[in-house]
């Protein structure tokens, strides 16, 4: 019996090394019922024999009965095994299973090992590119892209770079939630890397990155694709390199950085936003529909304190006693993630220190964490409360600035809008020092078909409850198009229009556009401002910030300096390892911080 067992060993080894055919299956079956066959004569002869006979050969049955058993067993087992072979190797080499269309329901696709081993779901991190907005001006072609980051392995990301190539004469004229840094290669190909801010740097397993974008030009059309994703997931390193178009089958798509620099290529592209890395408009305030050109405040001089309501007076304003007022002062970052500088002893060094009299509130929109994407609306609405309070006690005019960035359209997220400052002037009707600032910086918006009417909806509820608050209304192209209001301006005495700039980008062009509007009798109030280049971060130039200080001093233009933080980047006014909320002395400020310490004072 134990020799057909080997015997049907071999069968079995054979089926597993060499399965074939459906031939191979039958001569096992044959091979199995002849052995079944034997085994039936044994048992036979077993029940037919004595039990005298069985006791003296019980021992040498039990045996047998033990291996017969044992070979059918094994037997079965190995024509299973080769049954099963047999239709993976079939199923695996037939066309018909991988012919497109043969996929139904949630089927996927077969990968072949080079597909696979680069397939998103085979590694550990996964960055995509998802191309938005793309115009022309001057010449040049601008792209939006959206960029999320996948954690698609099952540890946690604890930080992240993606370094991709751009061709060359690339400019990054924008980029939020991220920072960026560029390297020009000997052929001229620009390449840059992203970084992450504090809020997006771990991203937890399974789960993607919201919110992140930048925006190019270059004078002809390039598309990104090729990029290099470097992941650290938990200390260690892990570099992925990816056409960029991938990541598609690992989640449902779903500030900021303004301007570009042009002082190296020479182009003045004040066209385009305005630029700091994770940024946001500052929010001061002049508005004038009159179209009457207005004297200038005194220069030189500490801002005034806040004395009642402002009203516009030409391309400038006037407080309650009548008295010229230049409003100077500086714009919180995102109120979603630096809320720990609305305090009333950061409000009080502000004044007292520096000699400003207005903070703006700088409400993200659709920004991850915004209020329009996520956000706490109630804890973000109680930071306002908080601002507003401390300001008011402090004798200070306060902004509250609806910060569209990323949104573009002011119109995207209108009714959110009309419904939030609605709420705002219902609360603060009887507050003198409160500003409404209804648009940061729209985007591919024209004046006259976007931007105007949407103001005129949401002044009108505001309206509603406050009819002498101060309004400023951006303008297109990040709050630089501020021409483009002139001799259209809104219905409404007591508006301004607000103009954006980063002096290390943004010189003389944009310049004599804001003499020009001012020239017009256009009120023009500057709610953000840096000395940096467009990206918010670089080098400081000097020679430009004194210019724009000059020309705003000698027109009575209020401003505001972006950001009162300590983020990592040149146009935060806090030194990135200083973790005081207040009462900062000179070493606490960055270089940015103590410029416009010495600006705001006069």
């Amino acid at each position: 019996m134990f020799g057909n067992g080997t015997l049907c060993a071999f069968y079995i080894q054979m089926v597993l090394n060499h399965v074939e055919s459906c031939s191979i299956i039958i001569t096992i079956v044959n091979v199995i019922l002849k052995i079944n066959s034997r085994l039936l004569r044994i048992f036979h002869r077993l029940f037919a024999t004595s039990c005298s006979e069985m006791r003296n050969t019980m021992d040498k049955k039990k045996k047998i009965l033990i291996g017969a058993v044992l070979t059918v067993v094994i037997l079965l087992a190995g024509v299973m095994a080769g049954f099963l072979f047999a239709n993976a190797e079939k199923k695996g080499s037939s066309p018909q299973n991988v012919e497109n269309g043969a996929l139904t329901n949630n089927e996927r696709p077969v990968y072949d090992e080079k597909e696979s081993t680069e397939s998103p779901k085979n590694q550990e991190a996964q960055a995509q590119f998802t191309p938005g907005n793309a115009w022309e001006s001057d010449g040049r072609k601008y792209i939006q892209y959206e960029l999320n980051i996948f954690s698609t392995g099952k540890k946690n990301i604890e930080s992240w770079k993606i370094t991709f190539p751009a061709g060359s004469g690339t400019v990054m004229e924008q980029s939020w939630n991220c920072g960026v840094e560029s390297s020009t290669a000997e052929d001229g190909t620009v390449s840059f890397t992203l970084s992450p801010v504090d809020y997006n740097r771990e991203i937890p397993a399974g789960e993607h990155t919201q919110g992140i974008g930048f925006i190019i030009s270059r004078t002809e059309n390039y598309e990104l694709k090729a990029y290099q994703l470097e992941a650290v997931i938990e200390g260690v390193a892990v570099t992925v390199t990816d056409d960029g178009q991938s990541g598609d089958s690992l989640a449902e798509q779903g500030q900021d950085n303004h301007q570009s620099d042009d002082s190296q290529t020479g182009i003045i592209k004040e066209e385009t936003q305005n630029g700091q890395t994770g940024g946001s408009s500052d929010g001061s305030q002049n508005s004038d529909s009159s179209g009457k050109s207005g004297g200038s405040p005194e220069t030189g001089s500490s801002p005034r304190p806040a004395s009642g309501g402002l009203r516009v007076s030409g391309t400038t304003f006037t407080d309650a006693s009548g008295n010229a007022v230049q409003l100077r002062g500086v714009s919180t970052h995102g109120l979603a993630w630096f809320p720990e500088y609305v305090n009333k002893e950061a409000f009080e060094t502000l004044r007292d220190d520096w000699g400003a009299n207005v903070v703006r509130l700088a409400m993200y929109t659709e920004e991850y964490g915004g209020y329009c994407n996520g956000g706490d609306k109630e804890a973000l609405k109680q930071l306002i409360d908080d601002g507003v309070s401390y300001a008011t006690e402090l004798g200070m005019y306060v902004i509250i600035d609806w910060h569209i960035l990323s949104d573009g359209n002011p119109n995207l997220n209108k009714e959110e809008a009309k419904a939030f400052f609605s709420e705002m002037a219902d609360k603060y009707a009887g507050h003198n020092n409160v500003i409404y600032e209804i648009c940061n910086e729209p985007q591919n918006s024209d004046w006259n078909g976007q931007i105007k009417p949407y103001a005129e909806e949401v002044i009108s509820c505001i309206r509603q409850y406050d009819s002498s608050a101060l309004i400023l209304v951006g303008t297109n192209t990040w709050s630089q198009d501020i021409d483009a209001v002139a001799g259209n301006e809104l219905d409404d005495d007591n508006v301004m229009y607000v103009l954006h700039f980063y002096a290390g980008t943004h010189k003389v062009s944009l310049r004599s556009k804001l003499e020009s509007a001012l020239n017009a009798g256009v009120p023009v109030f500057v709610s953000e401002c840096s000395i940096c280049d467009a990206s918010g971060n670089g080098g400081i130039d000097y020679d430009s910030a004194q210019s724009w200080l000059d020309l705003l001093n000698d027109r009575g233009v209020s401003f505001l300096a972006w950001s009162l933080s300590n983020k990592n980047e040149t146009s935060a006014l806090i030194q990135p390892g200083c973790s005081k909320t207040g009462g900062w002395t000179e070493d606490d400020l960055s270089e940015t911080g103590r410029w416009f310490r010495k600006a705001i004072q006069g």
